[in-house]
């Protein structure tokens, strides 16, 4: 499957090709759920969200 990260936000600027910028939206409950679930664990609010999809991502059967 070929990416559209490059499709959607080519006219974005990026210091980093390797990192894309993604925007969420969430109800402003979940919001603050997930901040404090984080602030409990000593992360911020991204670093859960990046262990997060990466837990769920390596738990992902391999693909042929």
């Amino acid at each position: 499957m070929q990416p559209l990260f490059d499709q959607v936000s080519s006219d974005a600027g990026r210091s980093d090709p390797e990192v894309v910028e993604l925007a969420l939206l969430l109800p402003l409950w979940q919001a603050m759920e997930l901040e404090a679930a984080a602030r409990r664990r000593g992360m911020t609010t991204g670093q859960m969200l990046r262990r997060v999809i990466g837990d769920m991502l390596a738990a992902q059967p391999a693909t042929a």
